[in-house]
């Protein structure tokens, strides 16, 4: 009787599924916030993550693409931003999103990291794949306004994630105060009075 080969075992990483990848984002985060981008190493985040690092090196090539991913799912672009029906309401969920981030302990300490590491080409990469990112996600709330007739088809969407991203980023980091519910309220009132309404027919 013949015996069959043994089946190679499969890639951890995708055997387990989304709480591995999870884990693995979240270790990076955590080796991002205490080392700093030069001392963050994929081998370390896979023993700590309890995988080996070929496991990760399959879904993450680089160094780069590890840290750019931990960064956006910590920031919530994977996940759908709800549809309100509101412009306000819309931009209101997502500053709170990106808040809930800048504003943890782990998502200030991550974010210092990567200003303090600005100069490195590297982190400037990863800087510009979370802007580009930032930019092409939540242009969904700008799009459904536009489809409701709620804003002009010419307004500066880019200038108007730059402002509620920058505000947030300015009021918890530099001014190292509260970014209350009120002072979004606030920030995305501006914003949309801003953009104008669109054109009457």
């Amino acid at each position: 009787m013949t015996r069959s080969a043994p089946s190679s075992p499969k890639d951890p990483v995708k055997r387990r599924g989304a709480p591995v990848v999870e884990r693995v984002l979240e270790v990076a985060l955590e080796a991002l916030a205490e080392r700093g981008f030069q001392g963050l190493s994929v081998p370390e985040v896979a023993e700590r993550a309890g995988l080996n690092k070929t496991s990760v090196y399959r879904r993450w090539p680089t160094k780069e693409a590890l840290v750019a991913a931990a960064l956006e799912s910590a920031l919530g672009h994977a996940a759908p931003l709800p549809d309100t029906g509101s412009l306000y309401e819309d931009l209101v969920v997502f500053a709170h999103t990106a808040v809930a981030f800048v504003t943890a302990p782990l998502g200030r300490a991550v974010m210092r990291t990567l200003l303090a590491d600005a100069d490195n080409p590297e982190v400037r990469a990863i800087a510009d794949e979370m802007l580009a990112a930032q930019r092409s996600g939540p242009r969904v709330i700008f799009r459904r306004a536009q489809e409701r007739g709620e804003l002009d088809a010419n307004a500066d969407v880019t200038m108007a994630l730059t402002v509620v991203a920058g505000a947030i980023l300015h009021r918890s980091l530099i001014e190292q105060k509260s970014v209350s519910k009120d002072f979004i309220q606030r920030l995305v009132s501006l914003v949309v009075r801003g953009l104008g309404p669109a054109p009457k027919p």
